[in-house]
């Protein structure tokens, strides 16, 4: 006769229709215990103290507060051109990089950056009568 041995495994129902057998996975500690643990190692808490809002944190910190000063310029500067850009083209730019007095935008193709070229003079111009410091704006296509 086979004996059975008792387990810390924990009884857990089966996802079919309940009334079949319930299907056994072993437990944390049973796991611990095969790798030779005598007791759960100590890991220390991922969270210390009480959270903290994400705009918050990063105004803290010195560089991502820089950064983040950075990224709301340029989405400040993309707003004040919109209304210059055709309105086929107002939801696909996007605003990128701000590196002294040259901004960056984002555009999804040729044809795009095509059309843009042509309006980077009156773009700048605009910029500089709303008062931001612009002297070149250039384009990237995006993922590229």
């Amino acid at each position: 006769m086979s004996q059975t041995r008792p387990s810390n495994s924990a009884a857990l129902p089966s996802k079919n229709d309940g009334n079949s057998q319930p299907q056994e996975r072993p437990s944390a500690l049973a796991a611990y215990r095969a790798l030779g643990y005598s007791k759960v190692p100590y890991s220390a808490p991922l969270l210390r103290g009480k959270p903290v809002h994400a705009s918050k944190a990063l105004s803290n910190a010195p560089i991502l507060s820089q950064l983040m000063e950075l990224s709301r310029d340029s989405e400040q500067r993309l707003y004040a051109v919109k209304s210059l850009l055709p309105p086929q083209f107002r939801d696909v730019v996007k605003s990128s990089t701000l590196e002294g007095e040259t901004w960056c935008l984002l555009v999804p193709n040729n044809s795009v950056m095509a059309k843009l070229k042509q309006m980077l003079p009156a773009l700048a111009a605009h910029l500089r009568s709303k008062g931001f410091k612009v002297q070149t704006i250039r384009l990237k296509i995006e993922g590229k």
